[in-house]
This record gives structure tokens, sequence and C-alpha cells, in this order.
């Protein structure tokens, strides 16, 4: 186990195999109860978007490039700084692959680090995702009811490059459903199943503080609270990924 997750209420569903069924089935139905998600919004916003625009990337593609590699999941964490500076002075490979968590996309433009792919609802800076994707990072796009707007008004624009389309319901073609709820958990089941060799958390602290590269300072409190519930699911849904006897470590370790 990566995380003590004995009074998660997802606790019980990491011992189940890593599949698309025991997704669709046993998690995801547990999560729209834990958050009161409605799943038919979700599964009317992936609609609305293929309609537009299906993903021009395949699954082919991401095994190609994932397979037998160390992948490096990024995400926004209180830590993302001070563990990003130890993976380039101690961690870092040129065929490493390197896969940013929405807002921590920001971080990594900011340093001059176009990241291989960028999971990402759109919650953060979208210039910032914009500019990686035309520097060479893939976009995959998780399609949810609350973000379908926020899709519509940029879809446009990122599929002039390569991207992909994923949804948490059903996926339909143009689409898939490599599992996971957030931008950072999913890098960690879509890392598992395109068989990377291993898989190197930076940022991944799920404390009671926020970090600024996921907006915190736009959070009232009842988002925050949220927010805590979201970290209670990532962490199960990477013990899950791990139960796979996925090779899983953290930088400060």
């Amino acid at each position: 186990m990566i995380f003590d997750t004995s009074k998660s209420p997802f606790y019980e569903l990491e011992k189940l195999e890593f599949s698309l069924q025991i997704w669709i089935e046993q998690w995801y139905p547990l999560i729209c109860d834990f958050l009161k998600i409605d799943s038919e919004e979700d599964f009317e916003a992936l609609k609305n978007i293929l309609e537009l625009h299906p993903s021009n990337i395949s699954e082919d593609d991401l095994l190609h490039m994932i397979k037998n590699r160390t992948v490096y999941a990024i995400a926004p964490g209180m830590n993302l700084e001070e563990e990003f500076s130890e993976y380039l002075e101690n961690y870092s490979q040129p065929s490493d692959i390197l896969i940013s968590a929405d807002g921590a996309t920001s971080y990594l433009v900011s340093k001059g680090v176009i990241p291989h792919f960028i999971v990402t609802d759109l919650d953060g800076i979208i210039l910032d995702q914009l500019d990686a994707q035309i520097k060479g990072s893939v976009p995959i796009i998780h399609i949810h009811g609350d973000n379908i707007n926020t899709v519509k008004r940029n879809i446009d624009q990122i599929s002039k490059g390569g991207f992909l389309i994923t949804t948490q319901t059903l996926p339909l073609p143009g689409s898939f459903n490599f599992f996971g709820f957030t931008d950072g958990d999913r890098i960690v089941c879509l890392s598992t199943l395109m068989s990377a060799s291993a898989i190197g958390l930076i940022g991944f602290d799920f404390g009671s503080e926020i970090g600024k590269y996921s907006k915190a300072n736009q959070l009232d409190e009842e988002a925050r609270k949220r927010k805590q519930k979201k970290f209670i699911i990532a962490k199960s849904i990477i013990n899950w990924c791990s139960n796979t006897d996925q090779k899983i470590f953290f930088i400060k370790d």
C-alpha cells in the first residue's frame, strides 16, 4: 500500500481486480454517491464533446510511448517545487516520461519543462496547457458534467494538435476510460494500464493544505472540503494501482 486508507470508504475496492468492469460497477457508483455526482450529466457531457472533436490519438500510441519506461506523475501539491528539484538533481533520465496533472503544468512551463502528456479537466491555467501542447505535450482531456462549458470553449484550439478525450463513465467511440478520478490518480492509472516500468510520484502530498498550483486561493470553504474528499478517493485509487504489483514510489523517499 502507498497510503494508509484503512478508514476510507473505498478501502475494500482497493483489493479488487484492476479492470474497467470493476471501475464502472464498483468505483464509479461509490464515487458518485460519495460526492453527489450525477452520472447522467457526465455521460451527456461526453456525448456533446465527442460530437465536436473525438480523440485523434489512439491507445496504441500511448502504449508505444509509455510501455517499459519510467513515468513521473507530477501533481500540483504543496511540495511540487521541492520534489521536482529533487527529481532533476537525482532521478532525471532522458528516457523518462513526464506527465503533469492540470495545474502542475503551469509550474513546469515556468521552468521551461514541457511534459510529454497533460492529464487535465482544464481546471488550471489553460493558456499554459495550450502553450505546452504547441511545444509538444499531448493533452488528455477529461470530460465530466462540471467542465462541459470550459471544454467547449477550448476544444477547437486543442484539436489543432494531438489530444485524447477521457471519461469516468462508459467510454464511447473517440474516447477512453483509463480509470481514476482526480487528475493525479488518473496519471497513475493510465501509466499502470500502459505498462510503465515504474511510476514516480511528485507533488502527491494530499495534506490538509492545498498547493498554490491547485488554485487554492480561489476555493471557498465548501470547495476546500470537497477537495479533501477527492484526496480520500485519489489515495485509494493509487493503492488500487499498487495492488497490480506496479512499482510506485515517492521522490521524497
